[in-house]
């Protein structure tokens, strides 16, 4: 039955596709959004197939383990809507076997949370919302994903093509490249950020030249699910939505000032923070080699008590500590291509000078020259296009207006920054793939637009004809 409803849904998906003109534009044609349509499902079938038969060890899969709690939780609504809500408010249902229930949930609760909202929890109510409506079929959850997927990557094609000279292209990446059409199509937290990446850009662009009740109402709704998905990528957007908000109050064109003021400050207030707020210090004066590890142990403690448990913060302690938590838990997983990070220690003088590393890890990695297995190659080669195209929009160079460049500076910031934190952070290139995956339309978007189409043209034409 559950199978012959996802056929009568599948069925109407391609029916709307052919019909609605929401699904059409003048540049693709039909054919090709159907297509990348069944790309989209095959893509989530595919990463299915990956983790149910190529990673056999479910108890550490995402894809399986949210969706494992996800059944639980479905379970929970089934015998008492009451404990469902209670659980989602962050109270311990009191009935017996709802607590059984509650307790085979092994990541609704994360221990590591650094009093951050557990973005844990987002994907499993999700994985129990399609466990109710598919039976706990994982394979049918997926193909709903991949199809929400296909409209989000559509949306992100439809408001971005206008400011591009390089329309097909950039649709062809969009649906078509590997990391993309992978780890933006199945039942992961990337497919959710990728989702409400799409509403903030797609209300945001609608903000930038009607501002209006609606469009803001649909800005604020993609901040809130940004924000319940990866928190962490709402707070590294936000500088630039408060460039983008200075320059259309101040109604200036002064665009490169505005950006290189507000993130001139930010820098400046982090630094601050860092230095007044919650120091970290140790004394090691007057000590032993076996006294200065004791003082260090004394003051870690400290300083993971209020870091990690939530109850003060240091934000270059709390880096430290991230970066620790995901190389004990890539180790713990056997993880084969581990990298190697700069070790953060808390100190400012370090961060910065591991910040380079992090701009190389996040940006080239992996490279063609560390390609130990096919899941490597797709992603190598994609680093290797983007190296290609960076060369490109030098050697030609397009003149933007000033909605071209406000849109640059606003996603070429965001990525910067979250890329940058990405590579000091994640020790594993799979995972470093994986999180990247969702800003990848983002950052080829930003090199397409600064590549002047008609000058390559030319060349290509030039040298074509000898």
């Amino acid at each position: 039955m559950e199978y012959f409803i996802y056929l009568l849904f599948f069925l109407i998906c391609i029916y709307t596709i052919l019909k609605n003109k929401h699904f059409k534009t003048v540049e693709i044609s039909t054919n090709l959004i159907l297509f990348s349509f069944f790309i989209k499902t095959i893509s989530g079938i595919t990463l299915w197939f990956i983790f149910t038969y190529y990673y056999t060890e479910n108890t550490v899969s995402d894809i399986y383990k949210y969706f494992e709690d996800g059944k639980h939780l479905a379970l929970i609504f089934k015998q008492s809507p009451n404990d469902f809500f209670n659980i989602l408010t962050g109270k311990t249902p009191n009935n017996l076997q709802t607590l059984d229930l509650y307790h085979e949930m092994k990541f609704w609760v994360k221990p590591n949370s650094y009093g951050i909202y557990n973005d844990n929890q987002t994907i499993i109510i999700l994985s129990s919302i399609l466990n109710l409506i598919t039976n706990n079929h994982l394979i049918l959850s997926v193909l709903y994903i991949s199809s929400i997927s296909f409209v989000a990557t559509l949306t992100i094609y439809k408001t971005l093509a206008s400011y591009l000279e390089w329309k097909k292209l950039f649709f062809i990446v969009l649906f078509f490249l590997p990391s993309i059409a992978l780890w933006t199509s199945s039942l992961l937290k990337e497919t959710i950020t990728f989702c409400c990446l799409a509403m903030l850009i797609y209300f945001g662009n609608k903000l930038i030249y009607t501002l209006n009740l609606k469009n803001s109402i649909g800005f604020i709704i993609g901040c809130f699910a940004l924000l319940i998905s990866k928190t962490y990528l709402l707070g590294f957007i936000l500088p630039s939505i408060l460039c983008i908000v200075f320059i259309k109050i101040l109604k200036t064109i002064k665009i490169k000032l505005i950006f290189f003021t507000c993130y001139a400050s930010l820098i400046c207030i982090i630094i601050t923070w860092s230095l007044t707020h919650n120091p970290i210090k140790y004394n090691y004066e007057n000590k032993t080699e076996i006294e200065k590890k004791k003082e260090y142990d004394r003051v870690n403690q400290i300083s993971y008590n209020k870091n990690v448990l939530g109850k003060n913060y240091n934000l270059l302690e709390m880096l430290r500590f991230k970066q620790a938590d995901y190389k004990y838990e890539a180790r713990l997983a056997n993880a084969k291509s581990l990298i190697s990070t700069k070790k953060m220690d808390g100190q400012l003088s370090n961060f910065f000078l591991c910040i380079p590393y992090g701009l190389s890890n996040g940006f080239s990695r992996p490279h063609i020259f560390e390609v130990n297995s096919i899941l490597t190659i797709y992603p190598a080669l994609e680093n290797l296009l983007f190296i290609l195209l960076f060369i490109a929009l030098f050697i030609f160079p397009r003149k933007l207006n000033s909605n071209q460049q406000l849109i640059i500076f606003s996603f070429g910031t965001f990525i910067v920054i979250t890329f940058t934190f990405l590579g000091l952070l994640v020790p594993v290139l799979g995972n470093l793939v994986r999180y990247k995956a969702p800003l990848l339309p983002l950052l080829y978007f930003c090199l397409l637009t600064m590549i002047d189409k008609s000058k390559a043209l030319n060349l290509y034409h030039k040298y074509t004809r000898k």
